[in-house]
């Protein structure tokens, strides 16, 4: 052979060589490694997340109590909602969502405010906020609501204040008030 030959002989050796390395660096680069670990004894605790708002179950409440049925604009109605955990474990919650649902008639604006603890009399609302008064046109409008903490078996009542703030057309508007929750768990 040739030294040419032996050259060429040479080069196609290496670069099979480093093709085969390279195929063996992808190959490789599965995972090939595992990882454990022991743990001392501990206790997980779990828990069912129930918030009740009024009567209803589930994280969206319809609000009887604030129905608007041939209202004006300026005029208000509100009333009480009893807020009680109904779960297994303490948890904390908050408004997320509130507003109007028309059932008939026109679309409405209302101007939605609540307090917890005080009063639900005609005047201002006392009480702490429970979340930042909202002009809603539908039943989806985000709200700033306080995250409030209720241990398992408690409640506490909130004064809901709902204001017809404008109404879009000539005709008279059927609505109802829905409130959105959301709920996190919290350590016992």
């Amino acid at each position: 052979m040739t030294r040419s030959g032996l050259t060429r002989l040479l080069i196609v050796g290496i670069a099979g060589l480093v093709a085969a390395l390279s195929l063996a660096a992808v190959r490789s680069t599965d995972a090939l490694w595992s990882d454990r670990a022991t743990a001392t004894a501990t206790t997980a605790k779990t828990g069912q997340l129930t918030l009740v708002a009024g009567g209803g179950t589930g994280s969206t409440y319809q609000f009887p109590g604030l129905a608007g049925t041939g209202q004006l604009p300026g005029q208000q109605s509100q009333a009480p909602l009893v807020i009680s955990n109904g779960g297994t474990t303490p948890l904390r919650y908050r408004l997320t969502a509130a507003g109007p649902q028309v059932t008939s008639g026109s679309a409405v604006t209302v101007t939605l405010s609540g307090a917890v603890g005080g009063t639900c009399g005609t005047g201002p609302l006392t009480g702490t906020s429970a979340f930042t008064t909202v002009d809603a046109s539908s039943a989806g409008t985000a709200t700033v609501g306080v995250w409030r903490s209720l241990a398992k078996g408690a409640s506490e009542t909130w004064c809901i204040r709902s204001a017809l703030k404008a109404v879009s057309g000539t005709s008279s508007s059927t609505y109802s008030i829905l409130f959105t929750f959301g709920t996190e768990q919290t350590r016992s």
